[in-house]
């Protein structure tokens, strides 16, 4: 018998994936966002998030004891030694969701819960294993600094910060993060929906007599079971026989019904009776017919307009290979939720940020990954910080067996969520400033790139690891003279913020920081406290915990005053720009796990 003359070519599972992503880019994806709905956030398997989620509030919005054990003012502590403890009275406890109604202050103490507020006029908390309790008095016998087992607020997420972008696929780090919030719904997309059909004379659906000859058809139990774990929505058009005329009428029935993605298992070899191919080429463009893939070579995946046709062999193996090897990666780069069957992969990608090992354990950090490179962003760094974690593509461990930190610029390996990287390589932006408006931001990323927040003084060293082609929103107090092509997005003014009743005389100022290098012009007679974050430094002067901060002058409400410009602001963005390195960046590493 003279040969069929297909399967010519056959390619690499990987390059059958980028041509159906070349051929659909993002348009399934856009039809689901389309059709959008207020859900609760813990209904959303199968669907994307559907707008920008933009947090209401801080996490936390109190400054939040880490440890069970007491707060204390630092300096009351700074001599205290297991030989020689300090002595100082118990004005009470505050328990965890209860706002204390005391202050503390010289020589007293006040105990606290893990996740508790800790009380006005206390800077720090010992760990309850360094404090006896002892008729009304507590005997410390270990000092501490300010800031010590104290969570700063908003030191996990910032109001106004974009915690989810449009188009992210919803996981249960996302409903957390959003309920984490005071978030009860969200605007998720519809579920996918897909049309599957067997084909085959022989077939004969489970239950039934197969008599002696009959095969029973596994495939479509099988298909149908990988898209319902994802939360599809799946239209079963049964066994369809080998006839071209039948096989093209159910392809265009699954269309017209309003699938989005139709797979067919079986007929697509090279038998007489295998008749798929021929049936996706009257009603579709054929992308490529051929897999250099075993079990799997006789695939083939065509496009419906703006649908996505898939023909898998029809031996069981093979079709749960292909399921797995090229229909699920096909899912995910078209933007599709695949969760909880989203593949990992390993990632080798240049941390921004120093990763301290821990004694006696290895820590398991997330990061997010921002294209191109990637570079990875240390995100929700502490076990108490759950809205960040939703900005996470994926984690990396920092052993404990290592004797410093890592450093900044160092390769890591990322195990990243592969649904997460096909969103992450559409291109990102880096932010440095903080307290820039989310309007801006969304402008200037579109529906596409992402957001990635590090907010911190952008130093030679750090701009030095980023790769070319990065967009970056940084201030120009960093000292960092743009590359050319930077554009002012806003100009403000830092002041030196006080209650309308207060002053900063001999007081505390809080300092964000990306604000440390002003902390030399508040003068020697106030001691700057450092918090993370811009708002970190709003809520503890608003709530009294410090006397004054340095805030830009569109984070001064009515409730404070500026006392006094400290230094002129621009937040400028620009495109990193290396010679040599028009793409920038790094490879990723070709291992992945299925």
């Amino acid at each position: 018998m003279a040969g069929r003359g297909l399967f010519k070519r056959l390619i690499e599972p990987e390059e059958a994936v980028r041509l159906i992503a070349e051929s659909l880019g993002w348009r399934l994806a856009e039809r689901l966002l389309g059709e959008a709905a207020a859900s609760a956030v813990h209904e959303g398997l199968g669907r994307l998030v559907a707008e920008d989620v933009i947090a209401p509030r801080s996490l936390p919005w109190y400054p939040r004891s880490l440890v069970d054990g007491c707060a204390v003012r630092s300096v009351d502590v700074a001599g205290a030694f297991e030989d020689r403890p300090v002595r100082l009275r118990v004005l009470g406890r505050v328990k965890i969701g209860v706002r204390p109604g005391l202050r503390v202050g010289a020589g007293e103490c006040a105990e606290v819960d893990t996740g508790a507020w800790v009380p006005l006029g206390a800077d720090a908390v010992v760990p309850i294993e360094y404090v006896e309790r002892r008729d009304g008095f507590a005997l410390v016998y270990r000092g501490a600094v300010p800031g010590q087992s104290v969570a700063a607020p908003a030191s996990d997420v910032a109001r106004g910060d974009i915690i989810v972008r449009r188009g992210t696929p919803w996981t249960p780090r996302v409903a957390a993060a959003l309920a984490a919030l005071g978030l009860a719904e969200a605007r998720l997309s519809r579920r996918p929906r897909a049309a599957v059909f067997s084909t085959g004379d022989e077939l004969v659906e489970p239950g039934r007599d197969a008599g002696d000859a009959g095969v029973y058809d596994s495939n479509r139990p099988l298909i149908k079971s990988i898209l319902y774990s994802m939360g599809w929505k799946v239209a079963d058009y049964g066994i369809i026989g080998d006839s071209v005329d039948d096989v093209e009428d159910a392809m265009l029935r699954a269309a017209n019904d309003g699938a989005d993605v139709i797979i067919a298992s079986g007929g697509t070899s090279a038998g007489v009776d295998d008749v798929v191919y021929k049936a996706a080429g009257r009603v579709g463009r054929v992308l490529f017919h051929g897999l250099r893939l075993k079990p799997g070579k006789p695939t083939l995946a065509a496009t419906l307009g703006d649908r996505l046709f898939l023909g898998l062999p029809g031996n069981p193996r093979s079709s749960a290979n292909v399921m797995e090897r090229l229909a699920l990666p096909a899912f995910e780069a078209l933007g599709l939720p695949t969760w909880p069957r989203a593949r990992s992969r390993t990632v080798s990608a240049a941390t921004i940020a120093p990763l301290a090992p821990e004694k006696g354990r290895d820590t398991i950090v997330p990061v997010a990954l921002v294209y191109p490179g990637p570079v990875a962003v240390p995100v929700a760094k502490d076990s108490y910080m759950i809205a960040s974690y939703a900005m996470a593509d994926g984690e990396t461990i920092v052993p404990a067996s290592l004797h410093e930190p890592i450093k900044p610029g160092s390769v890591i390996r990322v195990e990243a969520d592969e649904a997460r990287l096909a969103a992450a390589r559409r291109g990102g932006i880096l932010v440095t400033a903080d307290w820039v408006d989310p309007a801006k931001l969304r402008e200037l990323a579109g529906n596409n790139e992402r957001i990635v927040y590090y907010p911190a003084r952008l130093s030679h060293s750090i701009l030095e690891l980023l790769p070319s082609g990065l967009t970056v929103v940084a201030s120009s107090l960093d000292g960092i003279t743009p590359t050319l092509g930077a554009q002012v997005l806003e100009r403000r003014r830092v002041l030196l913020a006080v209650h309308s009743y207060s002053s900063c005389k001999g007081g505390r100022a809080a300092v964000p920081r990306v604000y440390a290098g002003l902390a030399g012009r508040l003068g020697p007679d106030v001691v700057a406290l450092g918090v993370p974050r811009v708002e970190s430094a709003r809520i503890m002067l608003k709530q009294g915990y410090v006397d004054c901060a340095l805030l830009p002058d569109n984070a001064v409400d009515a409730t404070l005053q500026g006392a006094e410009v400290v230094a002129e602001e621009d937040i400028i963005v620009f495109r990193v720009r290396r010679p040599g390195t028009p793409h920038g960046g790094r490879e990723e590493s070709a291992g992945s796990t299925p």
